[in-house]
């Protein structure tokens, strides 16, 4: 069984993982969505904000590395 630490570690990853996910599919939307470009705008800077926010605090930098190894397609 792992232990706690392992385990919390895990779900981190998986969870930036995805919300990453989540993220390109709401950007791929927005882009598709016809909007003026004023309005998609302001859209697309608040889903960058909520991005940043949302994520900051589940891959530390030091993580990076291990973050990497468990999700390839993300940090090429």
């Amino acid at each position: 069984m792992q232990d706690a630490k392992a385990l919390a570690k895990e779900l981190r990853f998986k969870f930036n993982h995805d919300l990453e996910e989540m993220y390109h599919r709401f950007f791929d939307e927005l882009a598709q969505a016809n909007l003026p470009d004023g309005e998609a705008g302001k859209l697309a800077q608040i889903l960058l904000l909520s991005r940043q926010e949302g994520l900051k605090y589940l891959v530390s930098k030091e993580e990076m590395e291990a973050y990497s190894a468990a999700y390839p397609s993300e940090t090429q």
